[in-house]
């Protein structure tokens, strides 16, 4: 979770439009391989190591660098690398030894070893260590090569610095990793990346960000690996060891678990969600092979330039479940990377999406008189921080443009006080600040869901979670399900909703059909209008959205259609790349969920596909 060193890494390896020297698609290297045993020691005194200098200039944006040099070899089982780092003054560098995957490392001079080991461009995991020889893991996504800590796996390094600088040596099992196999080869692609903190230098090589681009490599005569899928990721290896590392009573304690996970749930409190005695059935006329072609020969999946099947990519994409239906029939169902029908999935964001409906639900019943009304009303000890907070209305917590004030920066940021605070309620008091007027811009905040949780439970009498079970659960016919919570009972109003696939389907059926189920108006039908189509917004309220043909109004994300004035697609959307997408003018529904956002980063590039399918569909 610490997200300041997380950023740097982010800002400084997705550096762009390198041109100089670009290696060619064409170019395939076949490294030296190793008969002899390498000891990992940091000293380089093999003799392998004299003959596989693979690389000594990388570049950045300002040039050429020829401070590092990189050697790689392997055997039956592994890979290796070495790395032979110069630097100006050795005392500067840090020497504190951390715990692995520690992402304070990224602050330290450090080289990464980047791989492809499916040679697909769909994703690559990559491997670090520091000067003080701390190690982390990650995976890395296209299009900008965002690293994500959901991938782990055992390998060892070891680093000695000498009057020049540093040596690093790297040792990674292929036996977990997913490779493609061809007669007695195998081809996957390589990168190396130097920071060098001295300099302030991100270098690489090749120069691009794009995976698909990496260095192809040949191995001869691999032993068989065995992935236990081909993301490459093992969820229960991470769930023991993100539980080792957790002290759910603090701050701090929770967020040395690391980014978070679809595991948390696991981990953290939560308080159930009954089910309704007969969960809505779901009826199934499955259009496999229709659906994977129409997917496949949509422009966005084109776009990726691989040669593999769409199942293969959403599995390698870090998918766990992908449904389509039309009206209340699955035309496709599949699971990936260890999850199946019976699994929990968590929501992240799109837990606001229900927050919405609750919302809705609560004006319906009389508890809040309006989402015309100033959140003061409800929660009074705001104007003692502030007076301008009786300037903002619920409607403008529903609509991110409360004007409150939202930073990614340092450590705690935001993101965590709103995410693993143990107490979310005094957080968000204590924290919550005004920036510029309300309605004015839309700005993604989470300390809105969580006053709009503070207002529900204030005005219904109940938590959350309960009034979620009596009000819209139940009576949408979900199975039996939970909401994640702080240490003092809150729901987490941001995220957490843990429930089966066929859950959050039965949601957008709910919302696709005006809010009403079994003939009965659950949800007033104007106000899922209202929530899920976009309204008049000021100019310079939400350029960038606009720009990708995408709007947002009562925590619903939205994709304008041409001619459907009061019917545009519009979606739930959580970290991680959990989707609802909803297509009323095709009756279509889509759920998308998984441990990582996968060949897709870009949030809305998801979305940009499914509404190309649900274009096309007939």
């Amino acid at each position: 979770m610490n997200t300041v060193y997380i950023q740097i890494f982010l800002i400084l390896i997705s550096i762009n439009g390198f041109t100089q020297n670009r290696t060619t698609d064409t170019d395939i290297r076949k490294p030296i391989k190793t008969e002899s045993e390498i000891i990992i020691d940091g000293k380089l005194n093999e003799p392998i190591w004299q003959k596989t200098i693979f690389i000594n200039e990388l570049y950045d944006e300002n040039g050429k660098y020829n401070d590092t040099e990189a050697h790689v070899t392997y055997d039956a089982d592994n890979l290796y690398v070495a790395f032979m780092c110069q630097i100006k003054d050795t005392s500067e560098l840090n020497k504190e030894h951390l715990d692995k995957d520690n992402e304070f490392m990224l602050s330290n001079d450090w080289v990464a070893f980047c791989v492809d080991t499916y040679h697909d461009g769909i994703n690559a995991y990559a491997f670090l260590v520091d000067a003080a020889g701390n190690e982390l893991d990650g995976a890395l996504n296209p299009p900008t090569r965002d690293l994500s800590f959901s991938f782990s796996t055992k390998w060892t390094s070891a680093v000695k610095i000498n009057q020049n600088g540093y040596t690093a040596e790297m040792k990674i099992p292929l036996e977990n990793l997913p490779v493609r196999w061809n007669k007695d080869s195998v081809t996957i692609a390589i990168q190396i990346i130097r920071y060098d903190k001295q300099n302030n230098r991100m270098v690489q090589w090749p120069q691009t960000k794009n995976i698909g681009k990496f260095q192809t490599i040949v191995l001869h005569e691999i032993d068989q690996t065995h992935p236990q899928n081909l993301s490459g990721v093992n969820i229960s290896d991470r769930l023991i060891y993100k539980k080792s590392r957790i002290d759910v009573s603090t701050l701090l304690g929770r967020c040395q678990g690391g980014d978070a996970s679809v595991m948390d749930y696991l981990i953290f409190k939560k308080r159930d969600i009954g089910g309704a005695e007969h969960p809505r059935m779901l009826h199934h006329k499955l259009q496999t092979e229709r659906v994977k072609e129409m997917f496949e020969n949509t422009a966005y999946f084109k776009h990726l330039n691989t040669n593999i099947d769409f199942e293969t990519m959403l599995e390698r994409a870090q998918t766990t479940a992908f449904i389509v239906l039309r009206n209340d029939t699955i035309l496709y169902e599949n699971y990936f990377n260890g999850f199946n029908n019976d699994s929990i999935f968590t929501s992240f964001s799109v837990a606001k999406s229900f927050v919405s409906t609750l919302v809705g639900l609560a004006i319906s019943d009389g508890f809040i008189k309006s989402e015309d009304d100033k959140i003061t009303e409800y929660l009074p000890e705001l104007i003692k921080k502030d007076t301008l907070f009786s300037k903002i209305a619920i409607k403008d917590l529903l609509s991110m443009s409360s004007g409150l004030a939202y930073s990614h920066d340092g450590f705690p940021s935001d993101d965590e006080f709103t995410y693993v605070s143990p107490d979310l309620r005094k957080t968000t008091l204590d924290n919550v600040r005004i920036e510029e007027p309300p309605a004015t811009h839309w700005r993604y905040n989470n300390y809105n869901p969580l006053l709009i949780g503070m207002i529900l439970e204030r005005t219904t009498g109940k938590s959350v979670a309960k009034y979620a079970e009596e009000k819209l659960w139940k009576n949408m016919g979900g199975s039996n399900a939970s909401w994640s919570l702080d240490e003092h009972g809150f729901e987490k109003m941001e995220s957490g909703i843990n429930c089966h696939a066929y859950d959050y389907a039965r949601f957008a059926l709910l919302l696709l059909n005006n809010g009403k189920y079994n003939g009965v108006q659950l949800v007033p039908e104007s106000w899922v209008q209202k929530a899920t189509q976009p309204q008049v917004r000021p100019e310079g309220y939400y350029d960038y959205l606009l720009e990708n043909n995408t709007y947002y109004n009562y925590l619903w994300w939205g994709k304008f259609r041409d001619g459907q004035e009061n019917a545009n697609d519009f979606f739930g959307m959580g970290n991680k790349g959990e989707y609802v997408y909803i297509c009323p003018e095709k009756k279509l529904t889509i759920i998308r969920l998984g441990f990582e956002y996968g060949f897709t980063p870009a949030s809305l590039s998801w979305p940009a596909m499914f509404y190309e399918f649900a274009t096309n569909f007939k």
